[in-house]
């Protein structure tokens, strides 16, 4: 039986208008709340590049990813931190949420570059392999959620049907929208697994307030699996400190199981 403890977490990127609860004082309980949960892969979104030097720190952990504006290193990092000692990359993709997902491009509705970064990966005890894929759909446009959605299908889950797979993110969508549908068309959302147990709020996006009622939080956050991988319990972690909130998005974890 191979386990595994998987996470997504918008970190929020480093903002002048978030002062003075900004990145250099938020960074502390980030990294914290990472080491205490200690999961074996995540996913992160909203990473500037000074912000993913700062993760360097978390040395159990190799990052596989990219910058969405170039491809590069401009604008802000999609990627995934991965347990280096339990873990091999065997393979990565990268591919922008757009009618050109091949090179760097942007929806001509969207409010920025988006991208997907699939990483395909290899348990080195049980020589498992399984692909684990991040995403941040557009915050702006409905329709440019749609054609991500479609994309990450076509480019993402169709290149790597043949694997146990997870998709994780912040997908600006909640259950309602069409871009959520055509997921879990063909991927389960963990929290709906079968004998899996729920923890926290729906909601994961509480934009740093932390008076919010939990009924009134934007669920936009997900872990969702292919249908051959079991859940076992699901979390949203609404961790603060001193009445403050690390980041305005909670993570959202899961424990599995691969088949």
């Amino acid at each position: 039986m191979t386990q595994l403890k998987v996470a997504t977490y918008n970190i929020r990127m480093d903002a002048y208008e978030d002062a003075p609860w900004t990145w250099a004082a938020r960074r502390p309980h980030v990294f914290e709340i990472i080491r205490y949960f200690d999961w074996d892969l995540f996913g992160v979104q909203e990473v500037l590049p000074h912000q993913l030097t700062d993760f360097e720190t978390l040395n159990e952990y190799a990052f596989v990813g990219t910058a969405r504006e170039d491809g590069k290193n401009s604008g802000e990092y999609n990627g995934i931190f991965y347990k280096k000692e339990r873990f091999e990359q065997i393979d990565q993709k990268f591919f922008w949420l757009s009618q050109t997902p091949d090179v760097p491009s942007i929806h001509p509705e969207a409010g920025c570059h988006r991208i997907c970064v699939c990483g395909l990966f290899k348990e080195k005890e049980s020589g498992k392999s399984f692909v684990f894929a991040n995403t941040h759909l557009d915050h702006v446009s409905e329709k440019a959620r749609e054609l991500g959605a479609k994309v990450i299908i076509e480019e993402g889950l169709t290149a790597f049907k043949d694997y146990p797979l997870f998709l994780v993110g912040d997908f600006n969508a909640n259950p309602s929208e069409k871009a959520y549908q055509l997921l879990t068309d063909h991927l389960k959302d963990s929290r709906f697994a079968d004998g899996a147990f729920v923890y926290g709020p729906k909601g994961t996006y509480q934009a740093f307030d932390t008076s919010m009622r939990w009924e009134k939080m934007e669920e936009i956050d997900f872990i969702f699996v292919s249908k051959d991988i079991q859940v076992k319990k699901v979390g949203i972690l609404t961790n603060t400190w001193e009445n403050k909130f690390p980041s305005d998005h909670f993570p959202v974890e899961a424990l599995v199981e691969l088949p």
